[in-house]
Parts: structure tokens; C-alpha cells; sequence
């Protein structure tokens, strides 16, 4: 059948629409802190102080609060104290040497017929207490020295540093608060220079796409978009969706991008490899 020419242009434009509707594909999604840690503290104690607010850039190893650490600041001049003593240890090396010495003159005299085997042995006794009380006293450093770096490591621990660089976004605890095993987290420090973006592609789609691709994405309704690299493809579909995990990675070194806000991808658009 001949079709009229306003029929046929609007067949066309019908025609084209349905095809465009089958290629392009827009999904939506939330950006979010590519990193996000809840800051605990390793040791239990009391709050001295939060160095931080919310809203402060710290940067990784940075000092974000402190435990008291009074006890054991003490504790650890005693350990350092009982380190540095020396004493028993010059007595149990005097003690040695001269039960060596004594044992080797027993044995110059017993081949000489001035000793008895008798004497030789009541010296061969005192030597070995002698080299026990010396290994004893050896032992007894070791453990000082262990001790002392135990206690070094629980005040290391008792300062609680930012594991990256980043933000604080909340702090949960005050200076004053006691911070318990039930309860470490003391703040939470998120990471902004690059921000993440979870999408559910279709299935029809996942077959186009590869790890380390760079797409574009629009971020807060911004008309130009931002070149996002893709970080994982998850190797499992969602059977109720029928679709599939991406994770984008978005650089965002200069903070112009918030994280929390919506994040289209067009997989009708152009792929970069």
C-alpha cells in the first residue's frame, strides 16, 4: 500500500525515535567518597583530646586524638629505667670469670698431684651455677627490653592518626568520653580526591564495556561531563535485575565535585578507550 507523505514522515520520525529508545540507555546513581573509614581507637581509655573538627583536611599519619597516656608514660620510664641498670649483670660476668679461672687452676693442680678430683669437681659446679646465673641475667634483659617496647607500643596505640588523606565528616566521640572495645570508633575520615560511582548496567550492555575504560558521566545535573575510568565489572548479574555491577572511579583532585549527588551514565554515549 502507497503511504501518503505526512504518513510517511511521521512513520520515520516514529521509526527513529523507537530505534534511539533501544540505544540509548541513561542510569542513574549516587556518587560516594571513594574511601570511607571509620577511625578506631586501638586502646581503651579516656579521651584527652580531638585535635580535629568536622569539615578539616588531616593528612595520612596525621594526629586526629589522643587517650591518656599518663600510666603509661610512667610505666615506660620505669622499663627504660630497668633496661639501662646494669649492675647485675657486671656482677654475674666478675662471678663467671673468676669460677673459670679457679676451675682452670683445680685442673693445672690436679695434673700437677697438688689437687684432688674431689676439688676439681666442687669448681666445675661453681662454674656451671656461674654460666646459669649469667644466662639467667641475659634472660631477665630481654624481657626488660620486650617490656619496654610493649608499653612503647600500647602509647603508640593510644594515639589514634588518620589512616589516609582526606576529611573528617563526623566525630563521634569528645574529648572527656571513654573509649571502649564495644565502642572504639572515635571519628570518620572519608577520602574526596576521587569519588565512586556504583551503577547496575544491563546485561545487554556489559558485553561493550571493560576494566580501565574511561566513560563520561554527568555529575549534579552539570551539563559537561567528567571522564570516569571503569574500576571493577563484577563477575556476578543480579538475576532479578538482570543487570550487573560497575564501579567507576572519578578523579576529583580539585573538589569541584560533590559526593551524594546524582551521577548519570548514557551508555548510548561515545566509550574511550
Amino acid at each position: 500500500m502507497k503511504r501518503k507523505p505526512i504518513q510517511w514522515t511521521a512513520w520515520c520520525i516514529l521509526t527513529c525515535i523507537s530505534v534511539a529508545s533501544v540505544h540509548a540507555i541513561e542510569i542513574e546513581t549516587f556518587t560516594q567518597p571513594y574511601r570511607s573509614v571509620d577511625v578506631p581507637a586501638a586502646e581503651m581509655g579516656v579521651l584527652e583530646e580531638v585535635l580535629v573538627e568536622e569539615g578539616s583536611r588531616v593528612s595520612e599519619g596525621q594526629l586526629l586524638a589522643q587517650i591518656d597516656d599518663r600510666v603509661l608514660r610512667a610505666s615506660l620510664e620505669i622499663a627504660e629505667a630497668a633496661v639501662r641498670a646494669t649492675s647485675s649483670q657486671r656482677a654475674a660476668e666478675a662471678e663467671l670469670a673468676l669460677c673459670e679461672e679457679q676451675l682452670r687452676s683445680y685442673r693445672e693442680l690436679l695434673n700437677e698431684g697438688n689437687a684432688t678430683q674431689r676439688e676439681v669437681d666442687r669448681a666445675e659446679t661453681n662454674y656451671w651455677q656461674a654460666t646459669t646465673r649469667m644466662q639467667t641475667v641475659r634472660e631477665d634483659a630481654e624481657m626488660r627490653e620486650l617490656e619496654q617496647k610493649r608499653i612503647a607500643t600500647q602509647l603508640a596505640n593510644r594515639r589514634i592518626e588518620s589512616p589516609l588523606d582526606g576529611v573528617v565528616v563526623r566525630i563521634e566521640k569528645e574529648a572527656g568520653e571513654f573509649v571502649s572495645p564495644t565502642d572504639p570508633v572515635v571519628m570518620k575520615v572519608v577520602q574526596l580526591d576521587r569519588l565512586r560511582a556504583i551503577f547496575s548496567v544491563p546485561l545487554s550492555r556489559i558485553h561493550t564495556l571493560v576494566k580501565g575504560q574511561q566513560v563520561p558521566v554527568y555529575v549534579s545535573g552539570n551539563q559537561t561531563p567528567v571522564d570516569a575510568t571503569i574500576e571493577i565489572i563484577s563477575p556476578v548479574a543480579d538475576a532479578e535485575s538482570s543487570s550487573v555491577r560497575v564501579t567507576l572511579r572519578i578523579d576529583n583532585v580539585k573538589g569541584d565535585l560533590l559526593s551524594g549527588v546524582i551521577c548519570r551514565w548514557d551508555l548510548g554515549g561515545s566509550f574511550r578507550d
